[in-house]
This record gives structure tokens, C-alpha cells and sequence, in this order.
């Protein structure tokens, strides 16, 4: 038997450690061993869960605060499976509501860079995200061409929900270049947020 590549995802909340888990299977073959350390039973079920759907045999061992894993045995052609945590009751359902594609007011290009920067830090809060809703020029984050298309992409295999207002869409002409998410209305956009906990307009 191989030895063990020790994966330490301690301090890591999910979906940290599930991706950290995902990235090694992937550069990994079916030989791989890993030993996933982490230090709270939501992040132990998260990964347990998620090593099982690509065929992996899981075993856990628990010492003192912390949870060991040892994950073998996966098939690193199924790990393009969505990454989906459940952390129970643990904080607020948030919905992301973007009006724009740009973040900001003001000089666009900078306003571009911060979006890209808004998208790429959203991931660490995916756990407790449950929708992100576009409207006006928001739309077009999720459209061929979009410099956050790949954030957009992450989120959506995150679990994060993802609406955009067929209305807008269409008004720019990009209804037929969406490559993310849903197509729907305002009726749907607003049944999101009146279910949140907290909305967040960047």
C-alpha cells in the first residue's frame, strides 16, 4: 500500500475542505490514499459524502478535535460531480442580487476588476448562499464571453442557484449565449429573495 498524502483542511470551512479533497482525487489516480484531516463534523460529513460519490471507499478515525478520513480507491473520471455541502442550520440563507456587470460607480474597467474580485471571494461563502440573481447588465456575468464565467461556473457547482431575467436577456441580446444557470423571471427572482435571510447587493 502506498503511503498516504495528508490532506490537513483544518480551520477550513466548507466547501474548502470538500474542494481541496476534489483537486487531489483529480491529480491523483486510483491508487491515491488520502488522509483529509478535519476539525468539525460538518466538514467530515461534507467530504465523506462527497469521496463516496466518486466511488471512493472512506474510513473515519476521531482523534480528539479532530476528524481523519482515509479516502481510497477513486475514479478520478467522476470528479466532475457538483460540490454540494450541507452545513444544517449553520448561519443565514443568503441570496446575491447583481444589477450590473460592473461593481460600483464610477470608472468601468476598475469596476470590472472589482466584480471579478466580488466573484472570486463569493466561493468562500458558498455554503450559505443559496441563490444569485441577475438583472439589468448583471445578466451578462453569466454569458459567453464574460470575464467571471468561470467564477460563475464554480458557484453553480457549489450549489449556488443561479437566475437571470429572460427579460434582461433579451433586451441585450444574449439570450442565446447564457452558460450558466437558469432563464426565468421576476416572479422567480423575487420568491428568492423574499426566502432569504439576508440579500446582498454588491
Amino acid at each position: 500500500m502506498s503511503t498516504p498524502r495528508i490532506l490537513d483542511c483544518t480551520g477550513l470551512v466548507c466547501p474548502r475542505p470538500v474542494i481541496q479533497t476534489k483537486e487531489a482525487l483529480e491529480q491523483g489516480d486510483e491508487n491515491l490514499t488520502l488522509c483529509v484531516i478535519v476539525d468539525n463534523e460538518a466538514a467530515c460529513d461534507n467530504v465523506r459524502r462527497f469521496a463516496k460519490g466518486q466511488g471512493a471507499q472512506v474510513s473515519v478515525h476521531v482523534k480528539e478535535e479532530t476528524w481523519e478520513l482515509s479516502v481510497s480507491g477513486a475514479s478520478p473520471t467522476q470528479s466532475e460531480s457538483a460540490i454540494v455541502c450541507d452545513t444544517g442550520d449553520i448561519g443565514k440563507k443568503i441570496v446575491v442580487h447583481i444589477s450590473s456587470e460592473f461593481m460600483g460607480q464610477g470608472d468601468d474597467d476598475l469596476g470590472a476588476r472589482l466584480m471579478l474580485a466580488y466573484f472570486d471571494t463569493l466561493a468562500q461563502f458558498a455554503e450559505n448562499i443559496t441563490d444569485l440573481t441577475l438583472v439589468n447588465s448583471g445578466v451578462k456575468l453569466i454569458c459567453a464571453g464574460s470575464p467571471v464565467l468561470q467564477e460563475a461556473q464554480e458557484l453553480a457547482k457549489l450549489g449556488v442557484r443561479i437566475t437571470a431575467c429572460g427579460v434582461c436577456l433579451n433586451h441585450y441580446g444574449l439570450a442565446e449565449k447564457v452558460e450558466v444557470g437558469t432563464v426565468s423571471n421576476m416572479f422567480s427572482i423575487l420568491a428568492a429573495q423574499k426566502e432569504a435571510d439576508l440579500v446582498l447587493r454588491p
